[in-house]
């Protein structure tokens, strides 16, 4: 710890990841599964990241330092 290193899982998508996401869930005609298809993850931890209406959720914050 002293040396700055910090617990812990890290976080399944990038910064772009959860811009990316972020974009596609805000237009209606978004696919889900595919989004998750592109992006290498399930439908669970798509919605962790990003709301249905493309809101940022606690993990997209802090993954993209807002919190």
């Amino acid at each position: 710890r002293a040396r700055g290193r910090k617990g812990g899982r890290k976080f399944a998508l990038t910064k772009a990841q959860v811009r990316l996401a972020q974009a596609a869930m805000a237009q209606r005609d978004t696919s889900v599964s595919d989004l998750c298809k592109e992006l290498g993850i399930e439908r669970v931890t798509l919605y962790r990241y990003v709301g249905p209406k493309g809101e940022l959720r606690d993990h997209g914050k802090h993954v993209l330092g807002l919190t």
